[in-house]
């Protein structure tokens, strides 16, 4: 078997547009717990999404640069596709 970022990581069922941001980013750092995921108050999430972009787990994903968004639900539904796949 081949062993590829995507097979090391537990697929992330959590929905963003579901919870608040408090519980998704909480959730992703049990999901992804061996990792430094940094928990942050909803005021920061920038700043967790930009050390996330910075994460190795997460370097072969194609992660969505938080700057543009205006709301981290709207960044992390894309964070989330793309650590799961499109096909999610």
């Amino acid at each position: 078997m081949t062993t590829t970022a995507r097979s090391q990581q537990p697929f992330f069922p959590c929905l963003p547009d579901l919870m608040s941001w408090e519980d998704w980013n909480g959730n992703l750092a049990i999901y992804y717990g061996q990792q430094n995921i940094m928990f942050s108050s909803e005021e920061n999430w920038k700043e967790a999404a930009m050390n996330m972009m910075k994460m190795e787990c997460f370097g072969a994903y194609p992660l969505p640069n938080p700057e543009p968004y205006d709301s981290w639900q709207d960044w992390a539904k894309e964070f989330t596709l793309s650590i799961n796949g499109r096909t999610y």
